[in-house]
């Protein structure tokens, strides 16, 4: 078997900026193997001469987000000794929005792009929504929310709330379990024009994960929990109450949460333009 790719990640802030778009990336080229190695807050000649150490040892394409004028040199005469390619991460982008908004960037200083600012406290703000507002907690006040997510136990209700909040959303999500009315406050909302979605799964992949969580917890959860025929119940009675609520829903089953987060967005976002319009 081939040795893993070694892909270096040189920032001057957290490094995350790089890791995120190579995390979306690096799948479309299949099985590849990569290995990282991040280096961070690599703000003095000192410290990035100990990197490119690094690097001349382990040898693989750098990824950096460096500004410092003095800095970039050191990456790109260093590297071009060492014989790997150096690239500037923010370059592109930066050309491009220079020529698009006829202006150069002024906030050329390590870690602008994660500078505190009102989209910060919102992110914080929705962070902690999805977390008080999880498993149909205070649901007098549900219509605070954004989006309200609903689905049966295991349809990643939980993550794709924190995945949203991460995006500044602010979601809540209500359980849905066999033979249980659901709080009135979801009618309200539908009644109101709220934006509720509704995840639905296959119940064959639902026994599935289950049952893995039942294992892992050492088989805590009730006997009927993993039954297929019962998740089969579950499953129909949670679709009848959505369309009921006349909500859109969204198999999970294959998707990602990021990919079902996407979706929500975009219903979100056409939310928006129709009230505007």
């Amino acid at each position: 078997m081939a040795d893993p790719y070694c892909i270096h990640i040189i920032s001057d802030s957290t490094g995350e900026t790089i890791a995120s778009a190579l995390r979306a990336t690096i799948p479309m080229f299949g099985e590849v193997k990569v290995r990282y190695r991040r280096h961070v807050m690599i703000r003095s000649e000192k410290a990035l001469g100990k990197v490119l150490d690094a690097v001349e040892a382990d040898p693989g394409i750098v990824f950096h987000t460096v500004v410092e004028t003095a800095l970039r040199v050191q990456i790109d005469k260093r590297c071009h000794q060492i014989g790997v390619q150096a690239v500037p991460f923010l370059d592109p982008i930066l050309s491009t929005l220079t020529g698009y908004l006829g202006q150069k960037a002024v906030l050329m200083r390590p870690g602008a792009q994660h500078e505190v600012d009102e989209r910060y406290y919102q992110r914080v703000s929705a962070l902690d929504f999805a977390l008080a507002y999880d498993d149909g907690n205070l649901a007098e006040r549900l219509a605070e929310a954004d989006v309200v997510l609903i689905g049966v136990s295991r349809t990643s209700k939980t993550p794709t709330c924190v995945y949203m909040a991460g995006r500044g959303v602010k979601a809540a999500n209500v359980p849905l379990i066999l033979g249980k009315k659901p709080p009135p406050e979801l009618f309200d909302l539908r009644d109101g024009g709220r934006l509720i979605v509704g995840l639905t799964v296959k119940p064959t992949r639902l026994a599935q994960i289950r049952e893995n969580r039942m294992t892992a917890l050492n088989h805590q959860g009730g006997a009927d929990y993993a039954d297929l025929e019962m998740i089969r119940r579950e499953v129909i009675e949670a679709r009848q109450l959505m369309e009921e609520l006349e909500c859109p829903m969204i198999d999970v089953t294959r998707r990602s949460i990021e990919e079902t987060s996407a979706e929500i967005l975009r219903m979100i976002e056409q939310g928006r333009a129709e009230r505007l319009s």
